[in-house]
């Protein structure tokens, strides 16, 4: 049993301890584990702390509360079995009686937030602590911190006795309420919204309505702004949605909560009026058809208003979903009460309010009354205003009109036959009248906006993170009554004439755009049109599609309108539209027997614009995607078995590299949405392109023979690129399958387990060995196949090989006998990322290889220079594929570049080398191919590397500096911008020499950075700006004015971006003086050739002409 010796020191240790020391303390743990292991019992503790907690000395009796409501804490988190029946009710008991001691609150209301989740608490226990809580504190009295303990005490009453407190009932919604009254913390306003909520939902609250809505809708609208760097995370949002959950989460609010809805509606705070929009969207389904009808006219002239003026599109929007909600409301299409009788509702004839009307005047329509019954109230004014302005569809005030009906069209069925039926004849009569037919084009695009209210919504990808918080309330489906095909078409009435307008409208070039929408819509309305129907309506739309010669912009809005019907009748653009896009694919050299170059380039032209319409319309659907892939195969089959030579070979490749970025731009496309036809690629129809180029190298080369096609290096890469984003996608399984069938055909020259069996009987007798040197130049570059394969590996897949430190020393021999750049940057690829994803198990190469590889290659200075260059290149990758997973390793490896910088011969390499390790656009070290990737590696990076530089430079003679300007330079484009905006003012003088600087590219750089510095922080570059304009301006004079090399036109976007950002941010006073010539160098930018340049210039220079004091 217990030593009470041993019981006393830990009370009296415990007592002896600094406040700040008790949360870190191990006495409570301790204490709690000897009680789980019966060494003693409890009670043997409390006798140890009699005295302490029975003293009169307020801060000792805290203390002893303090340590016993730990060891409660730590004994519930032990074994929540540990207290019995008796022992957590005189606990209970004891806590609560303590909670009226202000030293002790938080102690006690911490104890007992952990008796509740104890086995053996009970709804005595609970009514018992909701009691002593409203009996014993005043949460006014407290600090925050305190006040947020009881918050989650009471909290953990709702979630775990819940029973507790409904027996307690109307006691304990009083007390609650007293108890909140006045809260203004919102962390604590979190926890009480959200018990809140459970109250109006789970309680009897007859009795307390007013009390409950009281302590509610006083916080509306939420006006809270998070402080910079909130610890709690809380922001503005997060209130808003759980306010917005309780003020709709009951009926019985209607009567109180809609007055002053239509108050704030009022309001000219934009901000308040969003709250009350959404709000409202959400409330008026719960208020029901009653007290919303009451309301129904003044808040539908609020809306109309707030749809006619909105400050943007999302305004609108959300005005139009709330006016949906509320005639959703008022006119169901079915309502039953718990007894299946359909409710009455009340709507006010005219649009009128309720309450401004007698009862006898009302019109009760049954919520299940026939399709035929009459649509009277609020919806018969607000459809026939907006009619009116219909009536002339040229003006502005059409357009929001017609967007006031959809919304009544997707409220309910009865609503739409009734909006539809009064408003498609007079659009139809208005398109049929001969005297009005420059209003066709107007009354198309009304009647496309009118069906689309009858058509899901357009899929659209989800909302990333940073974009959620501006989604307080998800937009409402367009569709929200009957799809299933079993009623009336609301359309029935107007089948005919809507099916031979359309089509017609679509060979009108002024109509034809509007009534391609139109079309699009129509062909979206669930069960509405027959096969024949659809066939007809397809086939309008292809045609369009298929005559380009009227303009590129209908053909691309014919195929965003099949897109969206692709989705939902795949096998009707797989019929009539996709055969004429194959068609104008050219089956052999595009353009090569052409009799002259214009017409080879408008060849080209067509079969790019049929491959863009393949691409489009394969993502829409599996199916769609699977016959594209095959049939662009055999196109692609066909390509690279050309010869490169001659003069269908340059067209032939371009034809080939076309094709396989369009497979690869599809395919991308599938995997940003998600499809998880994907994987099954890899042994459909990876293979299938292996081979197109693996084979090839395998036929012996006849005499006077040239190469074909698909030896072009190009196509390498891309077909590289294709097979990568498939692998990606695979599972570590089927991804070790593929690279043990890898391994046996590029080590070991077995090629049936990579490309089939069927596949090998094609291949020549040349062996298939691309390591090895003696092999051709072609089979060789095939390295680059071989790289993109592993590095879409996963970290847990092996190499093909069996000792990985082997294969990575025969990689650095052969980086250095490449032949060409493709094989070289497989090899530098495949080096970074094997090293970054198999650090840990390659320590000897790293620490040792690498070391004597650049000793003997990168440092002598008798090495011949191409080797150096190549090798230090290798240095490179290694050290960013080993800096990107935040290896000390990599950082060693740079300080020995750093060495470099004063190597007459490699300084300047060696300088500019340093961007590649920041580089992300080959997205070889990505997340997406598995790479091992720090959070912030960048940012030591960039910390480590420009503290460096910074001091280097200062150390370095006068021409020495150049090369660390260089470095800087190289740097610049790839730092990520809040670094940007905390480390390139201290940079301010060193990027300003930097625009001295004779590399074209670098200065861009440069003026890059320096653009984002004036957009972000001007006030750094203000005792500056005159010199570094004066630097910008002979930029654009000097001897890059007109070079059209990449760098040169780099250089002068960048510097008229940089001229164009000062006006709007740096005093007039500053720049005053160079205001004329400013303008007399953008005058001459304007007669650049680039059309870039100028166009650039243009609004460089309209910026400088209203730049004024």
């Amino acid at each position: 049993m217990a030593d009470p010796p041993k019981l006393a020191s830990a009370v009296t240790d415990y007592a002896r301890l600094d406040p700040v020391d008790l949360a870190a303390s191990p006495i409570p743990l301790k204490l709690a584990h000897g009680v789980v292991n019966r060494d003693y019992r409890l009670i043997e503790l409390v006798k140890a702390l009699a005295d302490t907690l029975t003293s009169d000395d307020d801060a000792r009796r805290a203390r002893g509360v303090s340590l016993l409501s730990s060891v409660v804490i730590k004994l519930v988190d032990l074994d929540r079995a540990a207290l019995d029946r008796q022992i957590t009710k005189t606990l209970t008991t004891f806590f609560v009686d303590k909670l009226g001691e202000k030293n002790s609150l938080v102690a006690c209301a911490d104890a007992l937030t952990s008796l509740t989740a104890s086995a053996a608490f009970g709804v005595g226990e609970g009514m018992e602590v909701a009691r002593g809580v409203f009996a014993s504190v005043t949460l006014k009295a407290h600090p925050q911190a305190v006040r947020h303990s009881v918050y989650v005490l009471v909290d953990a009453l709702m979630g775990r006795s819940r029973p507790a407190l409904l027996r307690l009932g109307n006691e304990f919604i009083s007390g609650y309420c007293a108890l909140v009254e006045g809260e203004k913390d919102p962390r604590n306003l979190m926890i009480s919204f959200g018990i809140v909520r459970v109250i109006l939902l789970e309680f009897d609250i007859a009795k307390n309505v007013e009390d409950l809505f009281d302590i509610t809708f006083c916080y509306f609208p939420i006006t809270f702004t998070p402080p910079p760097d909130d610890p709690y995370g809380i922001s503005s949002d997060d209130l808003i949605v759980a306010l917005r959950d309780c003020l709709s989460a009951t009926p019985l609010f209607g009567r109180l909560a809609l007055p002053l809805f239509y108050d704030k509606m009022q309001a000219a705070s934009e901000k308040a009026k969003r709250q009350t929009m959404q709000a409202l969207t959400a409330c008026f389904p719960i208020y029901g058809a009653a007290a919303s009808g009451e309301w129904a006219g003044r808040f539908s002239e609020a809306l109309i208003i707030e749809v006619f003026h909105a400050s943007d599109d999302s305004m609108q929007d959300l005005a139009l979903g709330t006016m949906r909600a509320l005639f959703a409301t008022l006119y169901p299409d079915e309502t039953l009460d718990g007894s299946g009788a359909a409710v009455a509702q009340l709507v006010a004839p005219d649009g009128e309010d309720a309450e401004m009307q007698p009862v006898s005047e009302l019109v009760v329509e049954s919520a299940t009354a026939a399709p035929e019954d009459k649509i009277e109230g609020v919806a018969v004014k607000v459809v026939q205003n907006s009619l009116d302005e219909l009536a002339e569809p040229e003006k502005n005030n059409a357009k929001p009109a017609v967007r006031i009906l959809t919304a009544l069209v997707a409220s309910s069925a009865r609503l739409a036959r009734y909006v539809l039926a009064q408003a498609l004849p007079p659009l139809l009569a208005l398109y049929k009248d001969q005297d009005q037919i420059t209003l066709r084009p107007s009354v198309l695009s009304h009647l496309a906006t009118l069906l689309s209210s009858l058509s899901p919504p357009e899929p659209s990808p989800s909302p990333s993170a940073a974009t959620l918080p501006t989604i307080l309330f998800p937009p409402p489906s367009l569709l929200s009554h009957d799809t299933s095909g079993s009623s009336p078409s609301p359309l029935e009435p107007f089948r005919d004439d809507l099916l031979s307008l359309l089509p017609s409208a679509t060979r009108a070039l002024t109509c034809r755009l509007a009534a391609l929408s139109a079309l699009s819509a129509l062909l979206r309305v669930p069960h509405f049109l027959s096969a024949d129907e659809l066939e007809y309506c397809v086939s309008a739309m292809n045609d369009v599609l298929a005559t380009p010669l009227d303009g590129d912009e209908y053909c691309d809005a014919a195929l965003d309108a099949l897109v969206l019907v692709a989705a939902s009748h795949p096998s009707l653009v797989e019929r009539l539209v996709l055969p004429g896009l194959f068609a104008a694919l050219p089956a052999g050299a595009p353009g090569s027997s052409s009799p002259s170059p214009s017409r080879a380039e408008a060849d080209r032209d067509a079969y790019r614009r049929a491959l863009e319409a393949l691409a489009a319309l394969a993502v829409c659907h599996p199916a769609l995607f699977e016959l594209v892939a095959v049939r662009l195969s055999a196109r692609l089959e066909a390509l690279v078995a050309l010869p490169a030579d001659g003069d269908e070979g340059p067209a032939a490749a371009l034809y080939a590299h076309h094709v396989l970025t369009t497979l690869r731009a599809v395919l991308a496309d599938k995997v940003r949405r998600g499809d998880a036809d994907v994987p099954k690629y890899v042994e459909r129809f990876v293979p299938g392109l292996l081979g197109m180029f693996l084979l090839p190298t395998t036929v012996e080369r006849e005499a006077g023979r040239g190469k074909t096609v698909a030896e072009d290096v190009r196509l390498l890469v891309d077909a590289g690129k294709v097979v990568n984003l498939v692998l990606q996608r695979v599972d570590v399984e089927r991804q070790s399958a593929f690279s043990a069938a890898v391994n046996d055909a590029f080590h070991r020259g077995k090629l049936e387990a990579l490309l089939g069996a069927a596949a090998v009987k094609e291949a020549g007798p040349v062996p298939f060995a691309p390591f090895s040197s003696s092999s051709s130049t072609s089979q060789q570059n095939l390295l680059s196949l071989f790289t993109s394969c592993l590095v879409a590996m996963r970290p847990t897949v092996s190499l093909p090989t069996a000792d990985l430190v082997a294969f990575l020393r025969s990689c650095l021999e052969r980086s250095l006998a490449c032949q060409n750049e493709i094989q070289l940057v497989a090899v530098l690829h495949l080096l970074a990322n094997s090293v970054n994803k198999r650090a840990q198990d390659v320590p000897d190469f790293i620490e040792q290889d690498l070391p004597a590889f650049f000793d003997a290659h990168v440092a002598p200075s008798s090495s011949p220079d191409v080797t150096r260059r190549t090798a230090l290149r290798v240095w490179i990758w290694v050290a960013k594929g080993l800096i990107v997973r935040s290896d000390a390793r990599g950082y060693a490896m740079v300080e020995r570049v750093l060495a470099l910088f004063h190597d007459e011969t490699l300084g300047r390499t060696a300088a500019a080398s340093l961007g590649a390790i920041a580089e992300e656009k080959d997205g070889v070290l990505a997340k997406d191919n598995f790479a091992v990737i720090r959070l912030l590696y960048k940012q030591r990076f960039f910390t480590f590397l420009l503290t460096k530089l910074v001091a280097s430079y200062k150390e370095a003679s006068s021409p020495g500096q150049t090369v660390y300007l260089a470095a800087l330079s190289s740097l610049l484009q790839h730092l990520p911008k809040q670094l940007a905006l905390t480390q390139l003012p201290k940079l301010v003088p060193l990027l300003i020499t930097s625009l001295d600087l004779p590399d074209a590219a670098l200065r861009a750089n440069v003026l890059d950075a320096l653009s984002t510095l004036v957009a972000e922080v001007p006030a750094e570059l203000d005792n500056a700006i005159s010199g570094i304009v004066a630097k910008v301006l002979r930029g654009l004079s000097g001897e890059t004015a007109t070079a059209q090399g990449r760098a040169a036109v780099h250089l002068r976007l960048s510097s008229l971006a940089f001229l164009s950002v000062l006006p709007a941010h740096i005093p007039y006073l500053s720049l005053h003086g160079q205001k004329a010539t400013v303008l007399k160098e953008l005058g001459r930018a304007i007669d650049d050739p680039r059309r870039d340049v100028r166009r650039a210039a243009v609004d460089a220079r309209s910026r400088w002409f209203l730049y004024s004091g």
